[in-house]
């Protein structure tokens, strides 16, 4: 959707958004101001369809499968691709927050902020709580594949910045820290005390995963929540929970059954 690239999803992208489309090619608007506009309108969408299901702030006790048929419910298959930018993930994303009502969330991996924003768009309708998140320098930022897989996508333009898409209005709640998250954790997991949410979705190689569940983890109050996307790259999620003797729910992001996110609750 960049400026000056004709493609299938830039077409797409100006017969939904004329307007914002037009903006962007008289430089009216700049990319990353028209990726904030698009999230503030997909977590709007996301807040009336969530407010619309039964039960929805139950969502950690319900059984694996309700989840997934809420997320459904909220985002349909059928409109994964219009929705906007906002998937199930983001879904989920922020209707744990919504319903834990968390204190601190720590989160690894930013990118253009997509969940980062359905994070703080969660706690700004709580009213209360903070989210650290961390991320690489953009300068260092790059996408890494393994086996045909990005266990990590770096930012496709160097005039884009890490956490552009947050809407401002929501950055009132966010600390945005970069560097390498290992090199990172220790410090910012002692200076905040217990946290009640950590989400892990930066490198997905198996040590690194193992080494921000363990760090993550043992940061948690008890009945906090460790959250981790795409646990399908590896077998890090199914073995730190085996360890730990915890149980969890694995649950689809798209159509997909393999490509599939997953939580534990600690249970002390």
């Amino acid at each position: 959707m960049l400026p000056g690239k004709l493609s299938r999803s830039s077409i797409g992208f100006s017969l939904h958004h004329p307007r914002l489309a037009f903006q962007l090619l008289t430089g009216h608007l700049s990319y990353e101001e028209v990726l904030r506009e698009l999230i503030s309108q997909d977590l709007q969408l996301l807040r009336n369809r969530i407010g619309s299901i039964p039960h929805w702030r139950n969502i950690l006790e319900l059984p694996q499968e309700s989840i997934e048929e809420v997320l459904r419910l909220v985002i349909p298959g059928s409109q994964e691709s219009r929705f906007g930018k906002l998937n199930r993930w983001h879904a989920f994303l922020y209707a744990i927050t919504n319903s834990l009502r968390p204190k601190i969330v720590v989160e690894t991996g930013v990118l253009y902020g997509h969940s980062s924003a359905a994070v703080l768009g969660a706690l700004e309708d709580n009213g209360t709580g903070v989210l650290v998140s961390l991320d690489l320098p953009t300068m260092e930022h790059q996408s890494t594949i393994v086996d045909g897989k990005y266990i990590q996508v770096g930012l496709n333009s160097d005039r884009l910045s890490v956490g552009c898409a947050v809407p401002l209005i929501l950055r009132s709640r966010w600390s945005l820290r970069l560097g390498n998250s290992l090199d990172l954790l220790p410090k910012i997991l002692g200076e905040v005390g217990p946290i009640s949410m950590f989400i892990h979705d930066s490198l997905h190689r198996y040590d690194h995963m193992m080494a921000e569940f363990h760090l993550g983890y043992n940061a948690l109050e008890p009945r906090g929540v460790l959250v981790s996307d795409d646990i399908g790259y590896n077998s890090a999620w199914s073995d730190f929970c085996e360890s730990n003797k915890e149980n969890w729910k694995g649950i689809s992001k798209y159509r997909e059954a393999h490509d599939k996110f997953a939580f534990l609750v600690k249970s002390q």
